[in-house]
């Protein structure tokens, strides 16, 4: 016959299982997704899932929470200018325990398509990258 205290660890174990399984096989939720090109951002880096609704109103800011690359975490701001014409999207990030960080920006605000500067990797190296909202089904 098996111990209450050995049923209680089997459970346990198997619930930890089903976690780990849940977590490994659903996707980061996200409301819109980013892929950077240019430099070091392509594939998975360069591929950043963002909760949460872009700002739209002139002068208005709300903070950047997100994935990249799969699970590593993304946090910062996005701005909308004074006079409401742009976007602009600050973050920083940490993949593989490397940080990073962008600072990219779309004109109109409702625009798919912009650009400007990220760092990945080796310090003070910045590169120029181009930035597109995309499908977030489309994660390499």
């Amino acid at each position: 016959m098996t111990s209450t205290a050995s049923r209680h660890r089997q459970w346990i174990g198997a619930a930890a299982i089903t976690v780990a399984t849940l977590v490994a096989s659903t996707p980061a939720r996200a409301d819109y997704c980013i892929r950077l090109s240019g430099g070091s951002f392509s594939g998975d880096i360069g591929f950043f899932r963002i909760a949460g609704e872009r700002p739209t109103a002139a002068g208005a800011m709300k903070p950047i929470t997100g994935r990249a690359a799969g699970l590593s975490p993304v946090f910062g701001t996005a701005v909308v200018g004074k006079d409401g014409s742009y976007i602009e999207l600050g973050a920083t990030f940490f993949i593989d325990a490397t940080q990073g960080q962008f600072d990219i920006s779309f004109s109109p605000v409702s625009a798919t398509s912009g650009g400007g500067h990220a760092a990945y990797g080796e310090y003070g190296t910045i590169d120029s990258v181009t930035a597109k909202i995309v499908r977030c089904s489309g994660e390499p």
